[in-house]
Parts: structure tokens; C-alpha cells; sequence
């Protein structure tokens, strides 16, 4: 784990070790199948185990830890095919969200996306930006677009799934290509939105989430 991640005196500290160790998990300091020995991270992060305790805890019931037997807690592997079927879903609820954004959203929603996109591209612009923060430039985005069908329960679904799918995002997200092309897309959601076009936002959707998924396959595989 990187020094990084050693923390001072927030509070509650539960919450933040729960962050620090999930950034950490999701931005790829742990490989898939990598032992987390509580002890260790509480050494690391230089506080007691409870709070480890607590937050290994709280990933695991996330799906991002599983427990082995003799093992302990681990993270959390994938199969290709169960990468394929965590983005049937989301493409399933995104696409639903958008259909709802297409009739619910705000003129406040609509001018908070167009704000978005305009970081993101700020964000895409400058030489001096780190991939973490071009990820979190298109996660808001995303997030904010599902929140605009103004369907909590079915944006609590998706949030649902954001520890699972968080970090092959980050993977399908790393070329310069698919950032772009991600980005373009993006735009073209909120025009289908401003246009109240069900049919081409949800169509859109689909296309983006199959596009992230073949840029994982595609960056791993290479």
C-alpha cells in the first residue's frame, strides 16, 4: 500500500479508513485475489484494528472483499463473464435512469450536467491532470445524470453496483482514445436530454456502457 495513505486525526475515523482502503482497493494498489491482513493496514494507516475491522467489513458486504476459507478477506475477483454480467445490469438500470432523466430532469439539473461536462473537458485539457481525477471528472458526470431521472430507488441500485464496476471504469478509462470518445459521448447525452429524446438518450446509454466494456476487455487483453 502506498505511504499515501497514512491518515491524521479526522473524524469519524471509521469513515475514513473505509475511504482510504477503498480508493486504494478501486485505483489498483491491491490486485485481485491480494490477502488483507488487518494488522498490517492498521499499521499502515496508523490507527487501531477496530476501525480496519469495521471497514473491511463494510467492503466485503460491498462486494469489492470476499471471504476465502484459511484465507481470510481478500479482493474480490472477477470472471470475464461475470464482468460481462455486472454490465448487463448497469446497462440495463443506466438506461432506465436516462429514460426518467429524459422526463424528470430539472432546468437545475440540466445546468449542473452542462457544468460538468465543461470540467470534464477542463479536467481532459490540462496536461497536468492525474488519471485519478479525469476518472472522478466522468464519474460525477455520471452519477449526476442518473440522479436527474429523480428515481432514488433505482439510483440507489446503481450506486448499489459502484464498488463492483468502479474499478474496471478505471481500466476501461486509462487510453487517451476511449477518454475521448467518452467524453464525446457524454455531450451527446446531455443534447438528447436537453431534447427530452427518450429514445436517443437511452440508445446512447447503451452504447457508452458496451464501449466502457469493450475498452476493459480491450486494455487488459493488450
Amino acid at each position: 500500500m502506498p505511504d499515501s495513505l497514512a491518515i491524521g486525526p479526522v473524524l469519524p475515523i471509521r469513515d475514513v479508513v473505509y475511504e482510504k482502503l477503498k480508493e486504494a482497493i478501486l485505483s489498483g494498489s491491491f490486485d485481485s485475489g491480494e490477502h488483507l491482513v488487518e494488522s498490517d493496514l492498521a499499521a499502515r494507516l496508523r490507527v487501531s484494528r477496530t476501525p480496519v475491522r469495521e471497514a473491511l467489513r463494510r467492503l466485503e458486504s460491498e462486494g469489492i472483499l470476499e471471504a476465502r476459507l484459511r484465507q481470510g478477506l481478500v479482493v474480490k475477483q472477477h470472471t470475464p463473464d461475470q464482468i460481462r454480467e455486472i454490465y448487463l445490469i448497469r446497462e440495463a438500470l443506466e438506461s432506465l435512469a436516462a429514460a426518467y432523466a429524459a422526463r424528470n430532469a430539472t432546468q437545475e439539473d440540466l445546468a449542473e450536467l452542462e457544468r460538468l461536462v465543461v470540467e470534464m473537458e477542463a479536467v481532459a485539457d490540462d496536461p497536468a491532470s492525474r488519471p485519478a481525477e479525469i476518472f472522478e471528472a466522468h464519474r460525477r458526470f455520471s452519477e449526476a445524470l442518473n440522479r436527474s431521472s429523480h428515481m432514488p430507488t433505482l439510483v440507489g441500485m446503481i450506486e448499489s453496483l459502484r464498488g463492483q464496476v468502479s474499478r474496471f471504469r478505471r481500466v476501461s478509462l486509462r487510453g487517451a482514445e476511449r477518454q475521448a470518445q467518452a467524453r464525446q459521448e457524454h455531450r451527446q447525452l446531455l443534447e438528447a436530454l436537453k431534447k427530452r429524446d427518450e429514445e436517443a438518450i437511452v440508445e446512447l446509454t447503451r452504447k457508452h456502457v458496451r464501449g466502457a466494456l469493450d475498452a476493459y476487455f480491450g486494455t487488459v487483453a493488450g
